[in-house]
């Protein structure tokens, strides 16, 4: 088990945002395809919100290149969307794990509903302090979730240590462009993350240096922002068309103070991509196949760009987008 754990109250944050804010999710985010929360990847051929939220998946999995049998641990699993895509696409073992209970019931339930609960397992774990033996994944799968962790530099530790050699990494999330900000934007960038919960984001060096300092090789991060800005431009009008009634529904005691400031993260987001406070990216590495030596690790930092997704067609999935 890794050294530092989350502490209690930042616990008790995110499950009661993640609790709190399911309404939301389920209203106006999810479909049935992907059960996802993270945002979309939009390309020319992307003709709606719910094939974004599958090229998401797709362009992830292309970084790690699943192969059958590999067992995946997803690292933040939500509802178990990424866990039953990853078993129904490339026939995987997922073990999705979270902090919020209520979460992986519903994970257990969506997995049982689509006859996958014997390749999608649910457990309540800390992600920087698992219980999990050395050398237990192939791959570990992070969707907009390594944004929570309070101590970045030990999130890659754990990876590392549950990572079998030659095991893969792959992380989709949020990073601060620069830091410091100016006070203003400071002030700015705090408001929407402690909407959602999180402490705070990683810069693009930060990261590499963590994923690098951990052991990982072949560390690459890709800023695929140009390609979610629909995504958020999508969820910024949708907070503004239902701001007045959210707000009403605060006063009178219809909408919790979580449900409140989750719309008001989402407002704050398109404000704080104005003002070039984060990106979007996507980053992989690998455990070497030996132990680290002590040799340099090459980074490689690309710009925006496309990977050829490597996800087979699968009928069921395409047949479900048209829900």
């Amino acid at each position: 088990m890794a050294g530092a754990q989350t502490d209690a109250a930042t616990r008790k944050q995110i499950v009661e945002y993640y609790d709190g804010s399911w309404f939301d999710y389920r209203a106006v985010w999810l479909n049935q395809a992907t059960l996802a929360k993270h945002f979309g990847y939009w390309e020319p051929h992307i003709r709606n919100h719910a094939e974004s939220l599958l090229n998401m998946n797709k362009q992830v999995a292309a970084r790690v290149n699943p192969k059958p049998g590999e067992r995946v641990l997803d690292a933040g699993c939500g509802v178990g969307g990424s866990c039953i895509w990853l078993a129904r696409t490339f026939g995987l073992n997922t073990v999705g794990i979270s902090l919020s209970e209520k979460e992986l019931e519903r994970a257990r339930r969506y997995a049982k509903e689509r006859g996958l609960e014997a390749q999608c397992t649910f457990e309540v774990q800390d992600f920087v302090a698992t219980t999990f033996p050395d050398r237990s994944f192939d791959i570990v799968w992070a969707q907009e979730s390594f944004c929570h962790a309070m101590d970045k530099g030990a999130w890659m530790k754990e990876m590392f240590r549950l990572l079998k050699p030659g095991g893969r990494l792959v992380i989709e999330d949020w990073f601060r462009t620069r830091r410091p900000y100016h006070p203003a934007d400071e002030a700015l960038y705090r408001e929407w993350l402690a909407g959602w919960a999180i402490d705070d984001l990683a810069t693009k060096n930060e990261v590499l240096a963590d994923a690098e300092a951990a052991g990982f090789a072949n560390v690459r991060l890709d800023d695929i922002t140009p390609h979610i800005i629909r995504s958020v431009r999508r969820l910024y009008g949708m907070t503004v068309a239902l701001y007045p009634g959210a707000y009403l529904g605060k006063l009178v005691k219809l909408r919790s103070d979580v449900l409140h400031r989750n719309i008001v993260s989402a407002r704050l987001q398109w404000r704080a991509r104005n003002r070039n406070l984060w990106i979007s990216g996507i980053l992989s590495a690998q455990k070497p196949q030996e132990p680290a030596n002590g040799t340099s690790v090459k980074r490689s930092e690309s710009k925006s760009e496309s990977v050829p997704a490597t996800t087979p067609e699968n009928p069921e999935t395409e047949e479900a987008l048209q829900l």
